[in-house]
């Protein structure tokens, strides 16, 4: 994260050697909120390095397939790693989940342009998944199980890069 990031953040001490950032609140979004965003919010959730952590991490779509189940072949990929996500709704992303969110965290290039175009608030605090690796998640939407693993594989790189910074 760039310093002014960090300053709009009120986070400006972290810039310094062995400083983290304290997250209360991490949302991260894809576009329908049943593959990728939920894959990914229960990874990191399932991975935080606090076990008892006090961070909320969520997930919601920019156009969002209200109430819908995470894709079956994302509950799948996930099961294999002991994270559940059969309770999952899909729901859409509104000004209160922007503003409520300390860091936001999306998949693609695009998806970052709409969110900060769309709510002023999420500039400075909206950033991609991959962002450490300049790296974009491609929808694994109606394709075969193996993309889902695929995806699986990038959000676990994409977070190995996170989770010092966090």
């Amino acid at each position: 994260m760039n310093s002014l990031a960090l300053r709009i953040l009120g986070l400006k001490n972290v810039a310094k050697k062995g400083c983290r950032l304290t997250m209360k609140s991490l949302l991260i979004l894809c576009r329908g909120n049943i593959c990728r965003s939920p894959m990914a919010a229960g990874f990191i959730t399932h991975h935080l390095t606090q076990p008892h952590s006090s961070m909320e991490v969520s997930s919601a779509g920019i156009n969002a397939i209200i109430n819908y189940p995470a894709d079956v072949h994302a509950q799948a990929v996930m099961k294999q790693y002991d994270i559940d996500l059969s309770h999952h709704r899909a729901r859409q992303l509104t000004d209160t989940l922007v503003r409520k969110a300390n860091l936001i965290l999306v998949m693609t290039a695009s998806h970052l342009d709409t969110v900060t175009k769309q709510f002023i608030t999420a500039k400075g605090k909206t950033f991609l998944l991959g962002h450490w690796g300049n790296r974009e998640i491609p929808d694994p939407f109606m394709q075969p199980y193996e993309a889902f693993e695929k995806t699986y594989a990038q959000i676990e790189l994409s977070w190995q890069e996170w989770k010092t910074r966090i």
